[in-house]
């Protein structure tokens, strides 16, 4: 999705549905407590289904997104991996091929590194050789 991207109002009602629900579960002491607050948004939410007139249904709107700003927890669940949480960009991906182009003198200066490398690398080959060739090989046809 685009940054500029225009939202209708029934997405906009459902990420506001996401973002209350996330907050109720910040305030929230035990699981109980919550799904029965998250049943009472619900059902706050539901009252304005049957509404066919746009403007009063964005007038809602615009005080539900208010009244959500100031309701905030000042201090929100941040999951791990997201921006803000404690693992957030913490893995560190190595790309295997570059070691095979490392000159024979680093190669030196790390000579067990790369000897368990050379180990690990032919047991992978004989595991490919042995299992994944043959479980991925295309069924004889039949005729």
């Amino acid at each position: 999705m685009s940054i500029n991207q225009v939202y209708t109002h029934s997405q906009k009602v459902c990420r506001l549905y996401k973002r209350v629900l996330r907050t109720l579960e910040n305030y929230a002491p035990g699981k109980a407590e919550y799904r029965f607050q998250a049943c009472l948004m619900r059902a706050r939410f539901d009252e304005t289904r049957s509404e066919k007139d746009m403007r009063v249904q964005a007038i809602r709107l615009a005080e539900a997104e208010e009244e959500h700003r100031k309701g905030q927890h000042c201090d929100p669940i941040v999951f791990k991996n997201d921006p803000g949480g404690i693992c957030y960009r913490r893995e560190h991906y190595t790309i295997d091929h570059l070691f095979d182009s490392y000159h024979p003198w680093e190669k030196a200066q790390l000579r067990d590194f790369f000897e368990q490398r050379e180990v690990m690398k032919a047991e992978y080959d004989k595991y490919f050789e042995e299992s994944l060739t043959q479980k991925y090989k295309p069924e004889p046809q039949v005729v």
